[in-house]
């Protein structure tokens, strides 16, 4: 990712509903373990270690997103190119709350604002056309990054729960929430 095409990423960025056609690139990504150590929860060692999605497993996980019904799932598009995806999940027609999900799956598109755009965007989705009073998340202790975007747009800390296994040991688990009243 160039300079360029750094400074204009939050007009750049675009979600569109995630397709069965977006298998190609999802097959790629779920087959990256670093990815996935950050997205896929593992609560114990008789789980793992992480290991790379199998394509059968990466179109499996692509046709939960799509056709799961208490799912709302985007594609990430910068500048029209697919580079991840993001939705609500455990969501039902009149529910006050759900929870979000986001992974960034081309490694040159994290870092330069596309996660913080996106996760805009869909919060706008979740409280308008959803009509969610709250968005609730799960995040890694480890993911620093993450946790500091979530408390830059108006999530807030909810305790830990559950554990993830990752680099040979257990990792707390941060709960966080958005109420609608508070999303900046």
């Amino acid at each position: 990712m160039t300079a360029q095409t750094i400074a204009p990423v939050r007009r750049a960025v675009r979600l569109r509903p995630l397709a069965l056609s977006d298998a190609p690139r999802v097959r790629r990504w779920m087959a990256d373990a670093g990815l996935i150590r950050f997205t896929v929860v593992v609560p114990g060692p008789e789980h793992g270690p992480l290991a790379p999605y199998t394509t059968a497993e990466a179109d499996q996980y692509l046709d939960t997103l799509v056709n799961d019904r208490s799912r709302r799932s985007f594609a990430i598009e910068l500048h029209g190119t697919h580079v991840g995806n993001i939705g609500i999940k455990e969501w039902q027609p009149g529910a006050a709350s759900a929870e979000c999900f986001i992974e960034i799956g081309e490694a040159d598109a994290r870092g330069h604002g596309v996660g913080a755009s996106a996760l805009r965007q869909l919060l706008v989705i979740a409280f308008t056309e959803l009509g969610l009073d709250e968005v609730r998340l799960g995040v890694f202790a480890f993911n620093a990054q993450a946790i500091a975007l979530y408390r830059k747009l108006g999530f807030v800390d909810r305790g830990r729960y559950g554990w993830h296994w990752a680099d040979g040991r257990y990792h707390e688990i941060n709960a966080m929430s958005l109420e609608r009243w508070r999303f900046r």
